[in-house]
């Protein structure tokens, strides 16, 4: 790692502060609200106003951070360190309506690099989002986004140092029905993810475009008030613009994941879900060996004390590749991660987070795995309404099978948001 970094001071620190005693017990009079972390609790001294429109609340923000990154290529051998400023403009409109809900956002964020401005991006999206309450017994909630973003140099799918950032298109569609029976509901929807791919200098990577087309259905059963299970069946295609791609192999496919599931709901403790099954995706063509195993997905927020708030996440799903090991293309890259969050209100105007993930991909049909430890830590300080400042460290390393693959990597940020 590069030795210009000294994190144990800034881990001392962290430790210190999460470890102290809780002094805030005497600030927050109130109970704090159900369902909500510490991160996104009300705050009415410092959060924003708005401005109001009609039936709408809108609130705009801007964040300038000033940042430096160890290894600017996620390289194993000489290491680029740079340092670099983003800009990230924001809008989201939200509903105020008696029933029913439709929210938009749109926003920004552009990095520009000291030296290697091959890193530099504009990122940019739109989203609206929405619900319609039919009766009380009936929802259709639904989201559309169109947004273009950059694939970070960790990624294992990145094209290296040698050309900018890959850039890409991924535009968003989905809709979901939901009717309670009683003790029992029903939910059934779907969405449709566009991918388009952005050429890299002399790299085609119209390869990578794609349409996603994904279906579920879940059934379930309020066992009380405060637990409910639930079994889900899901089954997606992923259809290729260029089949047979340039390499010659037709990457079009199907697959279907069969979970069961808790919702868990005791109010302003332990709220969220856990579901775990298996999955599996079979591929047009027959180089291409079908992919099979445990899956699943779960959210938990648990609020240990009015101040603190610890998040448990975890994932298993076939992701795409573009991964190719002595010369054989990779099928897919099946992806399990597991992470941690933990956020304390040292005072109403100060919060520490300090994070942790372990992320393994193993891309079939190949001898490669890669094994992702990544671990953080911050602190937010809202010194009004209007202004807030934020300092995070963040630390990843990767262990691959693909010795090329390995890296260490260091990313300090300081920043500003205005807000109205």
């Amino acid at each position: 790692m590069n030795s210009k970094l000294n994190r144990l001071p800034i881990w001392l620190a962290l430790t210190t502060a999460l470890c102290t005693p809780s002094i805030v017990a005497a600030q927050s009079g109130e109970e704090p609200s159900p369902n909500v972390t510490v991160q996104e609790r009300s705050r009415p001294d410092y959060d924003p106003i708005g401005i109001h429109a009609g039936s709408y609340f809108i609130y705009p923000s801007l964040t300038v951070e000033g940042a430096y990154d160890s290894n600017v290529f996620a390289t194993k051998r000489d290491e680029k360190d740079d340092f670099f400023a983003t800009i990230a403009p924001r809008i989201a409109a939200q509903s105020d309506f008696s029933r029913h809900q439709l929210n938009f956002t749109v926003g920004a964020e552009g990095a520009a690099y000291d030296q290697y401005d091959s890193n530099n991006y504009l990122d940019f999206f739109t989203d609206a989002n929405g619900r319609l309450d039919i009766t009380r017994d009936d929802t259709l909630s639904g989201a559309l986004g169109v947004s273009r973003l950059h694939e970070d140099r960790s990624s294992p799918d990145s094209t290296g140092r040698g050309e900018d950032v890959t850039k890409y298109w991924q535009d968003v569609l989905r809709l979901n029905y939901r009717h309670n029976f009683n003790r029992f509901y029903g939910l059934i929807g779907g969405d449709i993810t566009r991918f388009d791919f952005e050429d890299n200098g002399d790299i085609n990577e119209d390869d990578r475009d794609r349409n996603q087309y994904r279906g579920r259905l879940r059934l379930g059963y309020n066992i009380s008030e405060r637990f409910s299970g639930f079994f889900e069946g899901a089954y997606d295609v992923r259809r290729y613009d260029n089949t047979p791609n340039d390499a010659g192999v037709d990457r079009n496919s199907q697959g279907y994941a069969l979970r069961a599931g808790t919702e868990i709901d005791i109010t302003g403790i332990l709220f969220g879900e856990l579901a775990a099954g298996y999955t599996h995706r079979t591929y047009d063509d027959d180089s291409l060996n079908s992919v099979g195993g445990l899956g699943g997905s779960g959210k938990l927020t648990w609020n240990v004390t009015p101040l603190t708030s610890i998040i448990f996440e975890a994932r298993g799903e076939v992701q795409e590749t573009t991964v190719v090991v002595d010369g054989d293309p990779a099928t897919a890259d099946f992806e399990k991660a597991v992470s941690i969050d933990v956020t304390h209100e040292l005072l109403r105007n100060v919060l520490l987070n300090a994070n942790a993930a372990f992320i393994r991909d193993d891309f079939e049909g190949t001898d490669r795995t890669d094994n992702t430890f990544q671990a953080g830590a911050g602190v937010t300080y809202l010194i009004n309404r209007h202004l807030s400042l934020d300092a995070t460290y963040r630390f990843s390393t990767r262990d691959s099978e693909s010795t090329d693959a390995d890296y260490s990597r260091s990313l300090v940020r300081l920043g500003i948001t205005a807000r109205l």
